[in-house]
């Protein structure tokens, strides 16, 4: 069995450039000690990227060591699967015919080590987030992305980064609201339970967490801005961890 592990929003390529450096470091980091490792697979449970959209000929240039780093680990042979978020759904042929890397928009269902496992962003999840919902279904529908295309990537690319931006100040919320969504967000994972499902895995909330109800467990995968969080499924056991470096070694933290 594959150890198969699960990340998410780390929206590489944001307007904060020292949190760029950070992020980059971390990341990276995490795929050079995946690129050391025996019979692993790497889940991307959306937003990678803090903003992705093809034009026919052209692709985002900052996104260059990181996009490099995932083309070394497929050369190594490990499977990378992209469950896209709210941040790079506008993902066409590049990641699966110039990466050999699978692409799944929305829902992702699927068995690992004999275990049902539902795998989402969660974005839209939220019952006040209609506005949002109808944003979504506007911004993916075929002929808007095809109107978009228009644009000059010098400008359609800053575009797109604003509203990135912008749309990042959502998660800035109190601590009540947290909770709130929190629970909804397990709400939601419960009925997945009830369907069948033994592992459910999202992100979006950018909080990490792990609840057990029974012997199903929900995971959100936090983020890689500020906790550099992520889940291993070792074939039995989903846990999560913490990426972190310490006068320059690694060490994996467990915190859930």
């Amino acid at each position: 069995m594959q150890a198969v592990y699960f990340i998410s929003d780390a929206h590489i390529g944001s307007r904060n450039l020292q949190n760029e450096i950070i992020k980059e470091q971390y990341l990276i980091d995490f795929f050079n000690y995946l690129e050391g490792q025996n019979n692993v697979s790497l889940y991307i449970v959306g937003d990678l990227f803090d903003f992705w959209f093809e034009y026919h000929w052209v692709i985002p240039n900052y996104y260059q060591r990181i996009l490099s780093k995932m083309l070394i680990l497929r050369e190594k042979g490990i499977p990378i699967t992209f469950v896209t978020g709210n941040h790079d759904f506008w993902m066409r042929e590049f990641f699966p015919t110039q990466m050999g890397i699978k692409v799944y928009h929305g829902i992702h269902t699927t068995q690992l080590g004999g275990k049902q496992f539902f795998i989402f962003h969660g974005d839209g999840i939220i019952k006040r987030d209609v506005g949002y919902r109808l944003m979504k279904r506007f911004l993916q529908h075929p002929f808007i992305i095809k109107i978009y295309q228009f644009l000059h990537p010098d400008i359609g690319i800053p575009i797109a980064r604003y509203a990135s931006h912008l749309s990042r100040n959502h998660y800035q919320q109190d601590i009540k609201k947290q909770h709130e969504e929190d629970q909804e967000y397990l709400n939601f994972a419960v009925e997945q339970f009830n369907k069948g499902y033994d592992f459910v895995i999202m992100g979006h909330s950018h909080r990490p967490m792990k609840v057990a109800v029974n012997s199903r467990i929900y995971v959100n995968l936090g983020d890689w801005l500020s906790h550099f969080t992520y889940a291993l499924f070792d074939g039995s056991q989903l846990t999560l961890k913490k990426w972190e470096l310490k006068s320059g070694s690694k060490e994996r933290k467990l915190i859930g």
